[in-house]
């Protein structure tokens, strides 16, 4: 069958209304297992946007930091660049402030895609799909049974397709506070050398850093981390989509929901 063949198939939409999902409930360990780990996600989700408001509000209220996060004179320095705290400051809450904006205008199609109880549209919506899930262990596992019925080919396209869902928040709501974040790392970590200037766990300490400082940097680790594993996937997304379009021929969304009704 040809690559094309997708685009002249009619396939008709799928809603919640025409089928019961209690049909496909899979009482196995592993479905159940997977289907704990949404909820780990969801409360992995809340403490991110958590630990971005209490950053925000901790910039924008006290209006400064410790200098054991490399703040001095008013001035952040990272080699021969020197960052006024006060533009660092905005441009920390001017993203913060516009990853909970595009947090509300994700929730606000997700509405429309719940109300509208289509399969596909709630599928290709991380926060449709995981309001399903949360809801009933039966939608899980139908969109469980969709994800497994997919060929290789199909996994590319989804992989590409999510990952790209979240290109503005990733280079716009979270590229330049992480960029920041790894400079303030870097430079305490250069800043809280032993003498020989070799990394000591013992310089990380109560004593030299206050309990606030350490979480702080708790935070700004765990955020850049999971920033720098975005991008990389991002990265990947990229290197695939180009051969992924040429063998589709079609607009990528379409494909993804052509497929999941085809289901």
């Amino acid at each position: 069958m040809s690559s094309t063949d997708w685009r002249r198939q009619k396939v008709e939409d799928h809603k919640f209304d025409f089928i019961d999902v209690e049909d496909y409930i899979d009482n196995s360990f592993w479905r159940k297992f997977k289907y704990s780990l949404v909820f780990a996600i969801v409360i992995k989700g809340i403490l991110i946007y958590c630990a971005d408001l209490w950053t925000a509000v901790n910039l924008l209220v006290s209006g400064k930091w410790s200098s054991n996060l490399g703040v001095q004179n008013g001035q952040i320095s990272f080699r021969d660049i020197k960052i006024s705290f006060e533009i660092y400051k905005w441009i920390f809450a001017a993203c913060i402030i516009l990853s909970f904006i595009l947090l509300a205008w994700d929730m606000k199609k997700a509405v429309a895609i719940i109300q509208s109880r289509d399969i596909s549209y709630a599928f290709t919506s991380m926060i449709a799909y995981r309001y399903y899930a949360v809801k009933s262990y039966a939608h899980f596992c139908l969109f469980q049974k969709i994800h497994n019925s997919k060929k290789t080919i199909d996994e590319i396209a989804f992989f590409c397709f999510f990952t790209f869902r979240g290109w503005k928040r990733l280079l716009f709501a979270d590229g330049p506070r992480q960029v920041i974040n790894g400079i303030i790392l870097i430079t305490v970590i250069n800043k809280n050398r032993d003498p020989q200037g070799n990394l000591n766990l013992a310089v990380w300490s109560y004593e030299n850093f206050s309990q606030l400082t350490l979480v702080t940097m708790g935070l700004m680790t765990f955020t850049l981390t999971l920033w720098v594993i975005s991008v990389l996937l991002m990265l990947v997304a990229v290197f695939l989509y180009i051969p992924l379009v040429i063998h589709i021929q079609g607009n990528l969304k379409e494909f993804c929901c052509h497929k999941i009704d085809k289901r």
